[in-house]
């Protein structure tokens, strides 16, 4: 009897020191993009701060939801509404992971059609749902083979670390929001390796989803973007037909 009493005096101690503790884990799938908002897509415009070589971008989002299956898929956009990048991302209980990836070229040779890339995932952690101070590095790493470059083959590895809380303001609506800071390597294989290193950083803001994004590229040239607003597909397609009719207009 007095070994029992012992067991239930030690379980009620570890339990008293758990809550004691308490979760040293933070719960920040709220500050992902709005999955359930986005079932009807919205773009995400993000405005350059600063010297960018790309000028705006674009992002179009929108949310499939069936059952408890929950999937994210995101279209970049550049000049004349031609696609970049397609992605589609599925959530899980730990986060948000990487499903598939296709990058996207204009061939030169055929008339400016494009030329659709799939992408190799070989880690593919995008977002996670818990994270702890000092905690430990999410990894992304994804490989591909340039169509217009025979024979090269690139391979993108980036680590995410969360660093701490902040809060931004956006449209005059202030938001708690999650820093998170990158590390890249971009390697180039052909005929020798060829490696780059970046740093950058992140911000996630409650309700909102990604609001900035920087990375270092060199001493002189630092790619910054900001959140500018979100709307409907339809506004930007207009948005682009004005625009294609005023080039057109101004060259006859």
């Amino acid at each position: 009897m007095k070994l029992v009493y012992l067991f239930f005096i030690g379980v009620i101690f570890l339990s008293l020191q758990a809550c004691q503790s308490g979760d040293p884990y933070q719960d920040i799938r709220n500050y992902y993009f709005p999955l359930k908002t986005l079932e009807s897509g919205l773009v995400y415009e993000y405005e350059p701060l600063g010297i960018s070589p790309n000028g705006t971008a674009y992002w179009y989002y929108r949310s499939i939801i069936d059952g408890d299956e929950v999937n994210l898929t995101g279209t970049y956009y550049e000049k004349e509404l031609i696609p970049q990048q397609l992605s589609n991302e599925r959530m899980t209980e730990a986060g948000m992971v990487l499903q598939d990836l296709f990058l996207y070229e204009t061939d030169s040779s055929n008339a400016g059609q494009q030329i659709q890339t799939p992408v190799e995932i070989i880690e593919d952690d995008v977002y996670p749902f818990r994270v702890k101070e000092n905690g430990g590095v999410f990894l992304y790493h994804i490989r591909w083979q340039p169509p217009q470059d025979s024979g090269a083959t690139i391979e993108l590895i980036k680590n995410r670390r969360y660093l701490g809380d902040t809060t931004i303001t956006f449209q005059d609506k202030k938001y708690d929001a999650l820093i998170f800071e990158l590390k890249e390597l971009v390697s180039y294989d052909k005929e020798g390796v060829l490696e780059q290193q970046y740093e950058g950083r992140e911000i996630y803001a409650k309700g909102l989803g990604l609001y900035y994004y920087s990375k270092n590229i060199s001493a002189d040239l630092q790619l910054r973007y900001q959140l500018k607003d979100r709307y409907p597909m339809e506004r930007l397609e207009e948005q682009f037909r004005l625009q294609y009719e005023n080039d057109e207009g101004e060259m006859e």
